[in-house]
C-alpha cells in the first residue's frame, strides 16, 4: 500500500512538473484584446483606416497641427501669442522670443508624440493592407494609396517643423524603432521618402471619392507638388541654399497644372470664403478635415488638413 501512495505521489509530482515546465497554462489571451487574425479582415481594416484619419484632428491647443501657426506665424513675428500673458502656454511665448526653446519642452515634444501616433496608425493599416487578398478588399489598393497620402502628410509636418527626424515604415519592426536616428537619412532623402509616399498615392487614388474628406488623385498631386517644391531648394546642413533642381520645378508646375485641369476647383469671388462655414469643402478646397458629429464619441472625430 505504501508503495502504491509513493508511486501515485510521483507520478503526480512528475505531471506537475511536466505542466510547470511546459508554460502553456500562462498563455492566456488578455481580456479585451484581439490578436492579428481577428484584426486582419477587411471590415476591421476599414476601421483602421479611419482610426488614421482620424488622428488628422486629433492635436490640442498647447500642440496644435491642424494649424501651425505658433511654429511659423509667431514665430515670424506676424502674430502674437495672446492668452492670459506669457505663462499661458508658455512655450508659445518661448517660440515667439526664441528663449528656452528647446526640444524637450513639453509642448514641443507632445507635439512630436502626437504626429507619430498618426504615423503610427498609417504604418498599422499599411501592415494590415498587406494581409488581406484584394479579392476579399476590392479597394484594397486604394486604401493604400489613402494611408500612404496620410503618412505623407504626417511626415511633411514634421519635416517642415524638425527638418531632420526618424523614419519609420510599416516595414521596419516594432522592436527596432528605438534604433532608427534622426540623421539616418540626409534631408533631400527624407524629402524623397515622403515624396515617394504621395507618388503612390497619385497612382492609386481615384479621380473622386465617394465620401468626402477622403483623399483623391487630385490632393495627392497638389501635396506631392508642394513637396517637391521644397525639396527643389537642395538645402546644406546649415539651411543655406545651395542650388535649385530645376527639374523637380518644372514636375511642379505639371503636377500643379494637372490639378488646374481637373475642372474641379478654383477660386472664391471672396477670399473671405474661405474661412466661412458656407465655404467648407468649397471650390478651393482641394483636401480637408472632416469632423463627425452624434457618433457616440466624447468629442467630434476628424474623419479626414487642409493641403
Amino acid at each position: 500500500m505504501k508503495i502504491l501512495k509513493s508511486s501515485v505521489l510521483a507520478i503526480s509530482l512528475l505531471a506537475l512538473s511536466y505542466g510547470c515546465n511546459d508554460k502553456e497554462f500562462l498563455n492566456v489571451q488578455p481580456t479585451g484584446a484581439l490578436s492579428d487574425d481577428q484584426l486582419n479582415t477587411a471590415a476591421n481594416i476599414e476601421k483602421q483606416v479611419i482610426a488614421t484619419y482620424s488622428q488628422l484632428g486629433n492635436d490640442v491647443y498647447r500642440a496644435p497641427y491642424t494649424s501651425l501657426w505658433p511654429y511659423g506665424n509667431v514665430r515670424a513675428g506676424d502674430a502674437y501669442k495672446g492668452g492670459n500673458g506669457t505663462a499661458d502656454v508658455d512655450a508659445f511665448h518661448f517660440y515667439e522670443t526664441f528663449t528656452f526653446n528647446r526640444l524637450d519642452v513639453g509642448n514641443t515634444d507632445e507635439l512630436w508624440f502626437l504626429i507619430y501616433i498618426g504615423i503610427s496608425r498609417a504604418n498599422d493599416a499599411l501592415r494590415r493592407l498587406e494581409t488581406v487578398d484584394a479579392a476579399a478588399m476590392p479597394n484594397k489598393a486604394i486604401r493604400q494609396g489613402e494611408m500612404r497620402f496620410l503618412r505623407g502628410h504626417f511626415y511633411f509636418m514634421l519635416k517642415e517643423l524638425f527638418k531632420r527626424v526618424p523614419y519609420i515604415d510599416e516595414k521596419v519592426p516594432t522592436a527596432e524603432y528605438a534604433t532608427v536616428s534622426n540623421v539616418a537619412l540626409t534631408n533631400d532623402e527624407l524629402w524623397t521618402k515622403i515624396a515617394d509616399d504621395f507618388r503612390f498615392a497619385v497612382a492609386n487614388l481615384p479621380d473622386a471619392q465617394p465620401e468626402i474628406g477622403r483623399a483623391n488623385k487630385s490632393a495627392a498631386q497638389a501635396y506631392l507638388a508642394k513637396t517637391l517644391l521644397f525639396q527643389a531648394y537642395v538645402q546644406s546642413d546649415n539651411n543655406a541654399v545651395t542650388s535649385v533642381d530645376q527639374a523637380k520645378l518644372q514636375e511642379v508646375v505639371s503636377l500643379t497644372n494637372q490639378v488646374i485641369a481637373s475642372g474641379k476647383y478654383s477660386l472664391h469671388a471672396d477670399f473671405a470664403t474661405n474661412f466661412l462655414t458656407a465655404g467648407d469643402n468649397g471650390v478651393e478646397s482641394v483636401f480637408a478635415i472632416q469632423f463627425s458629429r452624434n457618433d457616440g464619441t466624447p468629442k467630434a472625430a476628424p474623419t479626414a488638413a487642409t493641403v
